[in-house]
């Protein structure tokens, strides 16, 4: 039997990761996508021996066993010897599709009658777009091509749609992707569930839950007993919490916990107590909302003084550059076997290094990493990421069009996000800024958006070392009061009013002007030198830009969101 160039994709990816209101939602969309890829290599392993995958090709069997923390991206590649591969993608298609039944069954015995279990099996059997292509080849050499071909036809059956029968009734639709119908009561009509199913089904008010919906919630509620998800207020709350210390913060927790519990509600067990929109979220009855409230603010000053938690935290998307390239340049399949290894090796390390900076990974598969982060450690963890990609990516090349060798580098998008905002659309926000990243020439770009709830969206983008290290010097100076934060938004009023007018050079020449007037923060001293030479050499590097002087406003702007984060950090 002749060798086959075997690969298979396996969604959907970006609508189902992004259908979440809570934070589990989120992370259980990733992890279920990913435990579907090891299943799928898994399949492949014992009929072909674990030495067929490609990608992922992780150093041991242990890593593709269910719920390893390896996190394996939404296609397989392997080389098939011993099996018709029409027949292999076959037992992968049952495989998938056996995997969300028994995720889902432990669910339906759970909740019994209380949702309609035909109309959410057919939607979970609707959910899973499985396609696959294969190609023979005969020897060595032509791998590339071959792979090529194949690669081609795959992305050809992935847009040939298919359109099978729809089995919708007359029913509210899920509050979550908006399309599939609320599967919480056998009734037809239009029927909401009542007060008590709101604790049994895990829903916030208003909620309505479609098949696909109640797996993530429940399912990742029971993943959750193993991985811990934080709340996104968790995470915007951490400053705080960390400026309080690690004892007060948790006692303050407790005790607020016990206030809710006394009104019958059970909130979320994490920092997200300390903020008024989770005694909404969590408590019916008004009088107890507002003395809930009242109790909130009394016990917050009693721990804090004046000082409140911070709303914002940042959602961080990040992928590989030119991996397109790299792998074509790999010519036989041990060497883009070892590039996968590679792969795998910096995806199990993403998890640590997001924690070691308080954030949580969402997903780390191959090259690319969803995690969110409190505002006072991002700059860090996207830096301390991006130069570990590029340790793991160092030993592959390929020739760039200017016909230099070059290895893959990691840009990202990070939004800074208001912790009520749903997080549909903050993920879809920063789809938006690592594409803006993505068209920088080069890339190894970091664009950042801040995305805050009053006023427009402010994005910036530049090289990713060198914006990390000019938003690291511009939070020091804020820190230490080198510079009033006013200064931003009259750089930013400048530029904004007298951009069409003046010529760059004299635009710079002004704003030096307005630099070297001003004072320190809280002091009778003018600017120091070396930093009005610093702001001239970084008007000088944003030459590029369409308004150097707006960029670096904004600029600045944003380094200010950091300041305040890292001033709650330090109490």
């Amino acid at each position: 039997m002749p060798e086959y160039f075997f690969t298979c994709s396996i969604g959907p990816v970006q609508g189902f990761i992004a259908a979440a209101r809570s934070s589990r939602d989120l992370a259980y969309g990733s992890w279920l996508l990913s435990e579907l890829a090891k299943t799928a290599a898994r399949t492949i392993a014992a009929q072909e021996g674990f030495d067929a995958l490609i990608f992922p090709a992780p150093e041991n069997e242990n890593d593709l066993a269910p719920g390893s923390e390896l996190s394996v991206a939404n296609k397989v590649v392997a080389v098939v010897r011993k099996k018709d591969p029409r027949a292999l993608a076959e037992d992968i298609e049952e495989a998938l599709r056996q995997y969300v039944w028994n995720a889902w069954v432990f669910i339906e015995k759970r909740l019994g009658k209380g949702v309609d279990a035909d109309l959410a099996r057919w939607q979970l059997d609707d959910l899973i777009e499985y396609y696959w292509a294969a190609a023979p080849f005969d020897n060595v050499d032509e791998y590339r091509g071959t792979r090529d071909r194949c690669e081609a036809a795959l992305n050809a059956r992935k847009v040939t749609r298919d359109f099978g029968p729809y089995q919708g009734t007359p029913r509210f639709k899920s509050s979550i992707d908006g399309w599939r119908e609320h599967v919480l009561s056998r009734s037809s009509d239009y029927q909401r569930p009542p007060a008590p199913d709101l604790q049994r089904f895990k829903l916030r008010k208003g909620e309505l839950l479609s098949g696909v919906d109640l797996l993530k919630r429940l399912g990742g509620q029971e993943a959750s007993k193993v991985k811990r998800y934080p709340s996104v207020s968790h995470l915007a709350a951490l400053p705080f919490a960390e400026g309080l210390g690690e004892q007060r913060a948790d006692e303050l927790k407790q005790r607020l916990i016990r206030l809710f519990q006394e009104q019958g509600a059970e909130p979320v067990r994490d920092y997200s107590v300390f903020f008024p929109s989770e005694v909404r979220a969590a408590v019916e009855k008004k009088q107890a909302v507002e003395w809930l409230l009242r109790e909130q603010e009394r016990l917050l000053t009693e721990y804090a003084g004046q000082r409140r938690p911070g709303s914002y935290y940042a959602l961080l998307l990040a992928d590989g550059d030119f991996m397109g390239k790299t792998i074509d340049a790999q010519e036989t399949p041990e060497t883009h076997r070892e590039l996968s290894q590679a792969l795998s090796k910096f995806a199990k390390e993403v998890p640590r290094i997001v924690a070691r900076h308080k954030g949580v990974a969402i997903y780390s598969g191959g090259d690319d990493v969803l995690a969110y982060l409190p505002l006072h450690t991002a700059l860090d963890c996207v830096g301390e990421l991006a130069e570990r990609f590029a340790q793991a990516m160092a030993g592959f090349t390929f020739t760039d069009d200017d016909g230099r060798e070059k290895s893959p580098t990691l840009s990202a998008g990070l939004v800074i996000a208001h912790h009520l905002e749903p997080l549909s659309d903050v993920l879809a926000l920063a789809r938006r800024t690592e594409k803006a990243a993505k068209s920088v020439p080069g890339k190894n770009t970091l664009a950042i958006t801040l995305n805050k709830r009053s006023g427009a969206e402010r994005t910036i983008k530049q090289k990713l070392p060198v914006l990390i290290k000019r938003l690291q010097t511009m939070t020091r100076w804020w820190l230490d009061g080198t510079l009033s934060k006013g200064t931003a938004y009259e750089l930013e009023h400048l530029a904004r009013k007298m951009g069409d007018v003046l010529d760059r050079k004299a635009l710079r020449v002004e704003a030096i002007r307005i630099l070297k007037r001003k004072r320190e923060s809280g002091g009778g001293q003018g600017v120091r030198k070396e930093i009005i030479e610093k702001m001239e050499k970084w008007l000088e590097e944003l030459e590029e830009h369409d308004s150097p002087l707006g960029e670096l406003a904004q600029e600045m702007i944003i380094a200010d969101e950091f300041t305040r984060a890292m001033e709650q950090a330090q109490g």
